[in-house]
């Protein structure tokens, strides 16, 4: 997606904006638009001076993508070599960072007219990010958030694509600050940091919600994932902070070794943003919260791990010098978040959670606060089918470990390949014999609900929000979905009512009756 055309922007001088960069064939080269992909240059009537973006991918022809560029109107080309072509060119050391910052400054640098605060971490961004975006709503009135979950800027919900560039980001952002949103929530994906999507802007807070290893094929390694955050503490404002989870041991280790302008939040740690539980019913779970010297109580999750998210955004809050009530109230004003740790409603004394887990270790972080209930677990989970065959049998490890009941479930894949993926995850189970296999998953959460009883905690696990295709039937459902319509053919359990005098009596003990 090319700028151009988004608005009437000054010429960017790349000689300012990149001293360090060499420009070839010419003194400087002035911007007004840039791409990354040929079919998206300016052309015909009034190109502008357009500038094309190669580079940031190692497979291309480089050249051959250059001449193009220029056959379709572009005037310059930003690489990190020079190439053998007769259009100027800018050369600079990082072309991925150097694009991003390009992208910014053509759309007037819009991270630094309104609150920015990114989400960064392992684990629990969309979430942390949700909250917070829930709070300074409902304090400020409108706030745009970026998300893998979804996008709004100003009321107006968007489509987030997997892979993000940093032109749609820059342009959602701009779009936010010109409809007069005071304030972005800013999820960085790890693809995100990967492509320095995101390394332009400039952000006020940085949330991040942990920083523990992670399992998925794709990802950085930990010590990626440090100097990747860490780089992003870099693109703080001169008052800007890092909020951070207190309980997460590593995470601690690296703000304190960083020296990190910083504010912990947390349940058990010793920081400056701390809740604790308030003795009451499990259906109804609340938090005495302090932070600083104030103190109140908040609703929170039956999940640690959500709670923990509820006083990240209470922390952003209190970094901002808003008043505890209106923060708590905004953090409580989101219910649930779809596919994370969301818990239907129970019918005939039977839980459901539906959470995303497509990956060992979100596993065990979501089956360890679900076993806190002391309820039997029986799990449906989809085979991970991005994951590698030792990601796969690490998943079947923790499903073995920590649930009654194992069913597995392929949406997504063929179904010779899914058996394939399936017996990969059986490998990794202590008793391999116990997995049950039901392709359907529709099938297998009916047959789950069905042979429920009163007490059972069932977890869907692998698919979140996302959608998934019956077989035949070709109709896309989510997990949600399947569960209310299973739910909607259970029978509902009769009520006993005591009959005898003794127990009417005993009935009567523990009630409150006023006689007038």
């Amino acid at each position: 997606m090319s700028n151009s055309g988004k608005s009437r922007n000054s010429n960017i001088s790349l000689h300012q904006l990149f001293p360090q960069a060499v420009i070839a064939a010419s003194d400087d080269i002035l911007v007004t638009s840039c791409s990354r992909r040929i079919r998206s240059h300016c052309s015909g009537v009034n190109p502008g001076h357009h500038i094309f973006v190669t580079g940031t991918d190692a497979s291309s022809d480089a050249v051959s993508a250059a001449n193009k560029a220029i056959a379709k109107g572009a005037t310059a080309i930003l690489t990190n070599r020079l190439l053998p072509i007769s259009a100027p060119q800018c050369i600079v050391e990082d072309v991925a960072a150097a694009h991003a910052k390009l992208c910014h400054a053509i759309r007037q640098n819009p991270s630094t007219k309104m609150l920015t605060i990114g989400v960064v971490g392992s684990h629990g961004k969309t979430t942390a990010a949700l909250y917070v975006a829930s709070m300074l709503k409902s304090v400020g009135g409108s706030v745009a958030y970026w998300t893998t979950l979804g996008a709004t800027s100003h009321g107006k919900n968007e489509t987030v694509k997997e892979e993000t560039n940093p032109q749609n980001l820059t342009n959602w952002l701009a779009r936010a600050a010109k409809n007069g949103c005071p304030a972005a929530v800013i999820e960085i994906s790890d693809s995100m940091l990967q492509s320095k999507s995101s390394s332009a802007l400039e952000f006020d807070v940085l949330v991040v919600p942990s920083l523990r290893e992670n399992q998925r094929y794709d990802k950085a390694t930990t010590r990626q994932l440090e100097n990747a955050t860490l780089a992003c503490c870099q693109q703080l404002k001169s008052h800007g902070l890092v909020v951070f989870n207190a309980d997460d041991a590593r995470l601690n280790r690296w703000v304190e070794r960083n020296q990190l302008p910083s504010i912990g939040y947390g349940l058990n740690a010793d920081c400056i943003v701390r809740g604790r539980k308030i003795e009451n019913t499990d259906e109804d779970p609340q938090l005495m919260v302090t932070a600083g010297r104030s103190l109140m109580p908040m609703q929170a999750s039956e999940n640690q791990h959500v709670s923990r998210h509820m006083l990240g955004a209470v922390a952003v809050g209190f970094a901002f010098g808003l008043e505890l009530n209106e923060v708590i109230g905004g953090v409580e004003r989101l219910k649930k978040i779809p596919g994370r740790m969301q818990s239907l409603p129970s019918q005939n004394g039977i839980r459901v959670t539906i959470d995303r887990a497509d990956q060992a270790d979100r596993l065990a972080v979501a089956m360890h606060s679900l076993q806190a209930s002391g309820r039997p677990l029986t799990v449906v989970a989809e085979v991970p089918h991005t994951a590698t065959p030792q990601q796969r049998a690490a998943y079947g490890r923790v499903l073995s470990r920590t649930a009654k009941r194992v069913i597995l479930t392929q949406s997504r894949v063929s179904l010779n390949l899914g058996q394939k993926l399936a017996w990969e995850v059986v490998d990794g189970c202590d008793r391999p014999a116990e997995i049950e296999i039901i392709p359907n998953r529709q099938d297998a959460i009916e047959l789950v609900i069905n042979q429920a009883v009163a007490g059972d905690q069932i977890v869907l696990v692998g698919m979140g929000s996302e959608s998934w295709t019956l077989p035949r039937k070709k109709v896309a459902l989510r997990d949600d979905e399947a569960v209310r319509d299973s739910m909607s053919k259970l029978k509902p359990l009769p009520v006993s009512i005591p009959t005898s005098a003794a127990a009417i009596a005993d009935l009567a003990s523990v009630m409150r009756i006023y006689n007038g």
